[in-house]
């Protein structure tokens, strides 16, 4: 392994969110389904196999490959199975395997250098118990532990609710409710209290391991109260911790959110929190389903939405559990071609980078149906729509129509996204992820990289992304030069016809280090990686770290899903 994989091996504190970091989305919205998981498509073949002991025999898969981070689903008792409506906050055993087996997930992860990242959820806690009208606004606390109990009652609720019988007796909100539960009251400060001593809890390897956070839906409660979490928590320790912040105007309009709101939202959230790159997303998307590469850039100069203010705070995706099927909240278009080019910007630009798992390794659902959605090979893409969020719609006919599957609901709609896929879609991306993330490795490319933008057209963006130096004279035989490494990215339907090389390419024959490298190209992407002598590139890159020459290894691709 590389010198920056085998640092992160030390099982005597936790492993670090680092700006190299590429975050691997460790689940997906039916992970907690046992119907979905067939014995024939998970590594140890066994009926009844944990996710957390399936994720656990892929750990040195993943770390080859280039993972350094992995999200893990909720841990907590919840009240849904896929962990997003927690009760019991130290009940450890749920749909995704128990208290042991995450603990050796997360032991395993450290021992192969990637880091395990905590999905927290406490703007809302749904109640164990019943109140005396009848209400599930009680909590117990029976799982022995030494930290501050969280037995909690109406006093730890919000006074407001729009549900009366979800509705406490604390303090009012004036952020957004969430409607399926009771919001817990965050201005409280013996629920802060509780909260942090949770955190710390299930931070600590003392007792459980996580080495990082990400927390959910956090327009529910003060930004302030995220930071004390996190600096109360795993800040100290250096951690870059993720908040899930989406404005979509009560699903009107998923663009809401822009890159400014975002910046502002991390610069109060202090510098150990980043933020979910939402106007991003947007805009590739946009750009790949039109065609029009500008959209890629933004103010002419910079990438759109947070990462191109603040791409060290950025965590920039194309998908996760709730854009995707099933819920479909925000898709990204059906088209194979479009996703890989996605990927090909993600992962080769700044930012902090998060890979789905589906695109990675695929899924099955509990109708054992690829990615969540059945595909009808009788139907042509011509013979469907796309609609307002990018779905894939098929045609009026027998089984099929809209208003079976939606009734009441005008076609296209927001919000009405149809459940089936579109035709020959599998949008599973192993190899051509798998390439990208090596390559963003050996070359030194991390959240904060210098680039520059070389062209950008209707058709065509391509930029240069800097990684690391290459000192000639402290190499045995090499000339005196310095080299720079640095990968070169093309992308949409001309990335191959019009891909420009450098001038400098190819360089001295008598030189041992290599010239150009192609990383990965399909019908809308071109990544390659080069190693340049140019004093004009080395002269604005002299603050960068050494390191060795690039050279593009086998892919030792990860156990697929599909």
């Amino acid at each position: 392994r590389s010198p920056a994989s085998t640092k992160r091996r030390l099982l005597s504190k936790p492993c670090q969110v680092l700006p190299d970091s590429v975050l691997l989305q460790g689940f997906h919205w039916e992970s907690s389904t046992p119907d979905a998981r067939q014995p024939e498509t998970w590594p140890n073949g066994e009926i009844g196999t944990s996710w957390y002991a399936s994720l656990t025999a892929m750990a040195p898969d993943l770390a080859e490959m280039g993972i350094t981070d992995v999200w893990l689903p909720p841990p907590s008792n919840s009240v849904a199975r896929e962990g997003y409506l927690p009760s019991r906050l130290f009940e450890l055993d749920g749909g995704y395997g128990s208290e042991e087996e995450l603990k050796n997930l997360i032991r395993t992860f450290h021992g192969n250098g990637i880091a395990a990242v905590m999905d927290v959820v406490i703007n809302h806690r749904c109640g164990d118990k019943q109140d005396e009208n009848g209400n599930w606004t009680l909590y117990s606390d029976e799982v022995s532990h030494d930290k501050r109990r969280i037995d909690w009652g109406p006093w730890a609720l919000g006074s407001n609710h729009p549900v009366d019988a979800l509705a406490g007796t604390g303090n009012p909100k004036s952020e957004p409710y969430y409607p399926a539960a009771p919001n817990v009251d965050h201005h409280n400060a013996e629920v802060r209290k509780a909260i942090t001593a949770w955190l710390t809890y299930m931070t600590s390897p003392r007792y459980i391991g996580f080495d990082s956070l990400r927390f959910d839906f956090v327009r529910g409660y003060d930004v302030s109260y995220l930071r004390e979490y996190v600096e109360s928590t795993v800040g100290p320790r250096g951690e870059m911790c993720v908040a899930e912040y989406w404005d979509d105007d009560e699903g009107n309009n998923p663009r809401y959110t822009t890159g400014e709101i975002l910046s502002d939202y991390v610069d109060k959230a202090g510098p150990s929190v980043g933020a979910f790159d939402f106007p991003l997303k947007g805009a590739i998307m946009d750009a790949l389903s039109t065609g029009d590469m500008r959209l890629l850039v933004e103010n002419g100069n910079r990438m759109p939405g947070l990462a191109g203010i603040r791409p060290g705070q950025a965590f920039t995706f194309v998908e996760n559990h709730d854009t995707s099927a099933p819920q479909c909240h925000w898709p990204f278009p059906e088209n194979t071609a479009q996703l890989a080019a996605g990927y090909a910007y993600l992962l080769s630009h700044p930012g902090i980078p998060v890979v789905f798992w589906p695109h990675l390794c695929g899924k099955k659902n509990i109708d054992g149906v690829l990615n969540g959605k059945p595909i009808d090979p009788t139907l042509t893409e011509a013979a469907g729509s796309i609609d307002k969020r990018n779905v894939w719609v098929p045609p009026e006919h027998e089984g099929f129509s809209w208003e079976e599957r939606w009734p009441g609901t005008e076609k296209g709609t927001v919000g009405s996204q149809d459940g089936v896929q579109g035709p020959n879609y599998s949008g599973v991306l192993g190899d051509t992820i798998a390439k990208l993330c090596r390559a963003r490795r050996e070359v030194g490319i991390s959240s904060t990289s210098r680039m520059q933008i070389i062209k950008v057209e209707e058709g065509l963006y391509v930029a240069d992304i800097y990684g690391g130096h290459v000192y000639g004279s402290a190499r045995e035989g090499a000339s005196k030069a310095d080299f720079i490494k640095y990968l070169r990215v093309a992308i949409g339907p001309k990335a191959n016809t019009d891909f420009p090389m450098p001038e400098t390419c190819p360089f001295d024959e008598n030189s041992e280090l290599p010239t150009c490298v192609t990383v990965d190209s399909g019908a809308m992407h071109r990544v390659m990686a080069f190693t340049d002598p140019c004093d004009e590139i080395l002269s604005t890159m002299a603050d960068l770290d050494d390191a060795s020459e690039f050279v593009m290894p086998e892919i030792k691709m990860p156990r697929t899903y599909s």
